[in-house]
């Protein structure tokens, strides 16, 4: 009987130790203080999920299970995709939608999209440093998405070639 007190008291404590959430400070929200209204606050939300991308020339498809997007913007929707990749052996790319408009829901909800719209990638600059410029290489078309409450799901077809599907959690610091 003590023994196996004594084990479950290691297991529990083995996976309190393993608890990605508590290491990193961050746990996912019950709730979207955000959008009240479908009305945008402005104020920056973190997702953590899910990008699947599929190759349309030869359906190859490609999973990213620790995708991250950031939303903030007070004149439309700034969407940042950090370290997006549409296949396995391209480098993680700073990406970014910037000010797309959106439509207020019901609740903490809004919906957006367009038909084509030019990203933005972090690249270098003449002085050195890295900043947001127009990539027009990677046209994205097919663009829509939605947030319900914590819930934010958005995909979009780039160079013609790769659709991707991204669904996340809205994510809080503790």
């Amino acid at each position: 009987m003590l023994k196996k007190l004594l084990m479950m008291s290691l297991a529990a404590f083995a996976l309190a130790a393993c608890n990605d959430e508590a290491d990193e400070g961050v746990q996912y929200a019950t709730s979207n203080p955000e959008i009240v209204d479908g009305v945008y606050s402005g104020q920056t939300m973190h997702f953590y999920g899910t990008a699947k991308v599929t190759n349309t020339k030869d359906n190859s498809t490609y999973s990213d299970p620790e995708a991250w997007f950031e939303i903030h913007g007070d004149k439309g929707l700034v969407i940042y995709m950090h370290q997006t990749r549409f296949a396995p052996d391209m480098p993680g790319q700073e990406m970014r939608i910037y000010r797309i408009p959106y439509t207020g829901g019901e609740g903490a909800s809004l919906t957006f999209s367009a038909e084509s719209f030019i990203p933005q990638a972090k690249l270098p600059n003449e002085t050195g440093g890295y900043d947001y410029q127009d990539f027009p290489q990677f046209m994205l078309t097919e663009i829509e998405g939605t947030i319900d409450g914590t819930l934010f799901h958005m995909a979009f077809t780039c160079m013609g070639t790769y659709r991707m599907e991204y669904e996340g959690r809205l994510l809080v610091k503790k």
